[in-house]
């Protein structure tokens, strides 16, 4: 069948027809799989949305992780614990959750892996008042903190310890939940406190509209991987190419969000207007202290997310030392790995 324009200006003959069809078809296997219908996934943080968060909820309201074929749902959680459970049972597809954790929960069988590193610096930190001259670990022989069960940072105080040869037997410990370990430090009825530079420093200067001295964990040798993109096993085997877009779409998002952290953390409040109680300040400066710890000396030269194995092992080994892990019961290539974002 032949279809003739008379006008003279186009004729389509049967060899004309195939043609086309032929590069229409070639266009659509060359055209990204996931082009028509964004993959709907979810996606649970370790608590409330906060500075770490920033690339997550950022790429989601300008339409970064949309490009890579998939539709986010972002929920809040309830601790890193929780997160990596309802992850490991596929009641939710990725986690934003703790490294430690993970490996704690590993030794107990939880299959999940860590897919893109975000927090590979460690971000546990000891606060004190500026007018307490109280600025390195040995400082604290003697004085009164709050300590709170299962916090990760106080569980790390021994290698800490151990490190700057501070005497534990020393210091006076207050037992609290987190929120009263808070209050009671800005109360004066502590001379330090636990934390995180990515959410209870700027917090609590905020709150108290005061500097704080900062002791660092990771100034003085400790490497604890913290937080990064979880995913369990099982998504990962039976899902891979979603798995994969996932992690491409966080690294250009941390990218993005690295370079322009003000459109970014606009992305951040884009998201979670009505479901977030911070302050933008205090966003922005969480953030800005995420920046500081997206790489280790044994990252530096990698890209956004990669992981080295040496951070894994060194992590482990503090959490068998410090934390009551088996020795030999989790490897690292059972926790994290880089395949999903392999040039």
């Amino acid at each position: 069948m032949n279809f003739t324009k008379f006008d003279g200006a186009v004729t389509l003959t049967r060899r004309h027809a195939l043609a086309a069809a032929a590069a229409i078809g070639l266009a659509a296997v060359g055209a990204p799989a996931w082009a028509a219908d964004p993959v709907p996934v979810s996606l649970r943080v370790d608590v409330f949305f906060y500075g770490a968060h920033v690339p997550l909820l950022a790429g989601i309201a300008d339409g970064t992780y949309e490009k890579h074929g998939l539709k986010v749902n972002a929920q809040t959680g309830r601790g890193s614990a929780t997160t990596l459970q309802t992850v490991g049972n596929r009641s939710d597809d990725f986690g934003f959750a703790d490294s430690g954790t993970l490996v704690k929960l590993a030794a107990q069988g939880l299959k999940a892996k860590v897919i893109v590193g975000i927090l590979q610096k460690s971000p546990m930190v000891i606060m004190t008042k500026k007018t307490s001259d109280l600025t390195t670990p040995k400082d604290l022989a003697g004085k009164t903190g709050g300590f709170t069960a299962g916090s990760a940072p106080e569980q790390i105080l021994p290698a800490l310890a151990s490190k700057t040869g501070l005497d534990l037997n020393s210091i006076k410990k207050i037992s609290a939940d987190i929120p009263t370990r808070d209050n009671i430090f800005l109360a004066g009825q502590t001379d330090f406190s636990f934390g995180f530079t990515v959410t209870q420093v700027p917090l609590l200067q905020e709150r108290c509209n005061c500097e704080l001295n900062v002791i660092h964990y990771a100034d003085y040798g400790i490497i604890a991987l913290s937080n990064g993109i979880v995913v369990s096993d099982g998504l990962i085997a039976e899902k891979p190419d979603v798995v994969r877009r996932f992690a491409l779409a966080t690294v250009e998002s941390i990218g993005k969000s690295v370079k322009d952290p003000k459109t970014a953390v606009d992305g951040f409040f884009k998201f979670a207007e009505g479901k977030t109680q911070l302050s933008r300040n205090v966003v922005t400066k969480q953030w800005e202290e995420t920046i500081k710890l997206l790489k280790t000396d044994a990252t530096k030269s990698m890209g956004f997310g990669e992981m080295a194995e040496k951070d894994w092992v060194d992590t482990i080994d503090i959490l068998v030392k410090h934390a009551d892990l088996p020795a030999g019961a989790v490897a690292p290539a059972a926790v994290y790995t880089n395949r999903f974002l392999a040039k």
